[in-house]
């Protein structure tokens, strides 16, 4: 009896933690993406998605995927995981605050609106810190364009056919 007991509570346990927590999509859109950077330069059309605080990009090139964005906490590109100073140092050449790449993605104004200067259909920002960057983020109804003049940093990321 206690055999088949244990058993049991091992295969319950077994499944239970081999269960993956399913993320609930709220978005998703077709995009174009490019990045330039003295480091990385990247172009390709994927799919971003989103929902709650997750956010996954994946972007193919030539049918292979180049860049798997996923951003749950720590932020993972292509199964390396990593935290968000070191991903922004990375990519932006400067630790930016934690949620930058998500903000750009996302589409919403960066650095808490500063220099906000609301457009016919979007936003632009200009952030300067002297020595440190000097950026110039543009939003659209079809695109956002993130260039940081400083440090040759480039995000643009084109929406394609509609939002579901």
């Amino acid at each position: 009896m206690y055999r088949f007991l244990a058993i049991f509570v091992g295969v319950i346990l077994l499944f239970s933690a081999c269960s993956v927590k399913e993320q609930v999509i709220e978005t998703s859109q077709g995009v174009k993406l490019i990045i330039k950077t003295p480091s990385v330069k990247l172009s390709g059309i994927g799919f971003y998605k989103r929902g709650g605080k997750y956010a996954n990009l994946q972007i193919f090139s030539g049918g292979v995927v180049v860049l798997d964005y996923k951003s749950a906490g720590s932020i993972c590109i292509n199964d390396k995981c990593m935290t968000r100073g070191i991903f922004n140092e990375k990519l932006f050449i400067h630790t930016h605050y934690d949620e930058l790449i998500d903000d750009i993605l996302a589409r919403k104004p960066i650095y808490d609106s500063q220099n906000l200067t609301k457009t016919q259909d979007g936003f632009s920002q200009r952030i300067t810190e002297a020595g440190e960057f000097d950026i110039l983020y543009e939003i659209d109804e079809s695109a956002a364009k993130f260039n940081d003049l400083q440090n040759s940093v480039i995000i643009e990321i084109t929406k394609l056919g509609k939002e579901q």
